[in-house]
């Protein structure tokens, strides 16, 4: 049976970052606020995308481009490796799909094979054989594993749709602005077919110019994200180190910033010198300069960066807390809004100064319309029962694009509580909000359970259309991004022929390989 709404009444909303800045990219902290107490807990920093390879030896440029160019450059580059490996996997799950049906075409050739034998005595001994036989071969069939069934349930959604050239995976690209085209003169690209390790080694090249020899602070704060990715790695060969010294070195007496000390730091990255301290990679170290950089520069993004970056690795050490602390400042001053509700929040779990900390959560609520904050204050606001302000805190959150207040607010529709009345129009909107915008797997599985059912009102007039397409959908969305109850609802689809034509055998094999270690 389908699981019924997946949504529970909870005072613990959890409490992400979701805004997306054009050219910026930023670190995640998420936090949670429970209605004992609002807890703010640290978690791992979420690393933007990364640039591999090494950089093309040669300039190619002519002339000298200012630092905002090459960065607008880079940023196209980026697009074009975004756009070259959503290309790849397309063709990859097309493949993947199509040796799939083939084999399913065989299968199922050998089980009419079977059925014919059947009715021949003299050819039991036969199917005895030929039934182990299927039996391995049956085996190694669902030996497909989670990628083959992601596949199978993508094509299944794909080819229900008008249009064949619907893409069979949305990509989101939260590093790179989309509105950027590479540059059609580039020759290099002119009768080839490039791909994304191309584009990504150009992208690393004009990043490079813009951060290292111009000083923009947004490439600085860029490339400091990367260092970042590369000191996840055990161990990064010299063909993949971040930055060319040798050709940077020529930047030296130009450069706004310290060259010097940031190329020193590179080369530690290259020999993998720890300097003694095996715990901190030396790529961390090479960040660390970059963000310094790039704040002395203006950015209010470097500091909320740095704050992480030290924040992360303090454990419990009070000065590098402090310093992480400093940076934080250093961002509220420059008027970030994430910085304000990060240092607002900290101060409020901790109870160190719980007016100051309430002050910050006001101000980037309702100076900057920031949605974690006005979410933070609308569960103040529900803990001390004032369910107007609730109300209103909450539905602005929820304007502001904030998505676990787009779930709370379609939830509280649904139920017709804290002060919401029931309108289940208006709690199917938020959760489709939710999931489509933001990926929320819980508003996936919510919306998809009111559509698979429909709305019905107590006079018999049809409140939401029954859409057990839509519904499928949704449960596989939320199953691909880790959902236990979309791959349940999934299976269910299957096993009942509910918006998605009706198949035992693929019921049992998702079941089989995506829940098996859940369902006992």
């Amino acid at each position: 049976m389908l699981q019924s709404i997946a949504i529970r009444c909870r005072l613990a909303a959890v409490v992400r970052h979701h805004t997306v800045r054009q050219a910026r990219t930023r670190h995640n902290l998420c936090s949670y606020a429970t209605a004992s107490q609002l807890d703010v807990q640290r978690q791992n920093i979420f690393l933007c995308r990364h640039f591999s390879q090494s950089l093309d030896q040669s300039d190619t440029s002519q002339y000298k481009r200012g630092g905002a160019e090459s960065y607008k450059l880079a940023l196209e580059a980026l697009q074009n490796a975004a756009n070259a490996k959503q290309s790849l996997e397309e063709q990859l799950l097309r493949e993947q799909y199509e040796a799939m049906e083939r084999q399913r075409q065989k299968t199922s050739q050998r089980k009419n094979s079977n059925q014919l034998k059947d009715k021949d005595p003299r050819l039991q001994r036969l199917n005895a054989i030929d039934a182990v036989d299927n039996g391995e071969r049956n085996i190694k069939d669902r030996a497909a594993g989670v990628a083959v069934v992601r596949t199978i349930v993508k094509q299944t959604r794909q080819s229900s749709q008008p249009n064949n050239n619907v893409k069979v995976e949305k990509w989101d690209s939260k590093t790179v602005r989309d509105d950027d085209a590479h540059d059609s003169n580039n020759t290099q690209s002119v009768g080839k077919k490039l791909d994304e390790d191309y584009y990504q080694k150009e992208a690393l090249q004009f990043l490079e110019e813009a951060a290292l020899r111009y000083g923009h602070a947004l490439a600085l704060v860029r490339l400091g994200n990367e260092a970042l990715e590369l000191a996840k790695k055990s161990s990064v060969s010299a063909e993949e180190s971040l930055i060319n010294t040798d050709k940077c070195a020529d930047w030296i007496d130009e450069s706004p910033i310290n060259l010097s000390q940031i190329l020193a730091q590179s080369s530690k990255t290259i020999d993998n010198d720890t300097e003694g301290d095996e715990s901190i990679s030396p790529y961390i170290s090479l960040a660390h300069l970059l963000y310094e950089e790039a704040g002395k520069a203006g950015s209010a993004e470097a500091w909320y960066n740095l704050g992480h970056l030290l924040w992360d690795r303090s454990g419990d050490d009070e000065e590098t807390i402090m310093k992480a602390m400093e940076a934080f400042h250093k961002a509220v001053d420059l008027g970030d809004s994430d910085a304000m509700y990060f240092v607002g929040a900290q101060y409020l779990s901790q109870q160190e100064d719980d007016e100051a900390g309430y002050q910050l959560l006001v101000r980037a609520a309702h100076e900057y319309n920031h949605g974690p904050a006005l979410h933070h204050l609308a569960l103040l606001s529900l803990q001390g029962e004032d369910k107007d302000e609730f109300c209103g805190l909450l539905t602005k959150a929820a304007e502001a694009g904030n998505p676990d207040s787009l779930f709370l607010q379609g939830y509280c529709f649904y139920h017709g509580e804290d002060g919401y009345e029931v309108d289940m129009k208006a709690a199917l909107d938020n959760f489709l909000a939710a999931a489509e915008n933001f990926e929320h797997v819980e508003a996936m599985v919510s919306a998809g359970a009111i559509l698979h059912q429909g709305v019905i009102s107590p006079q018999g007039s049809v409140i939401i259309e029954r859409d057990q397409r839509r519904a499928f959908e949704l449960y596989q969305q939320a199953g691909e991004l880790g959902s236990t109850e979309g791959w349940r609802n999934v299976v269910a689809c299957y096993a009942m022929g509910e918006g998605v034509k009706k198949d035992i055998d693929m019921a049992k094999h998702i079941a089989k390989t995506m829940l098996k270690d859940t369902d006992r």
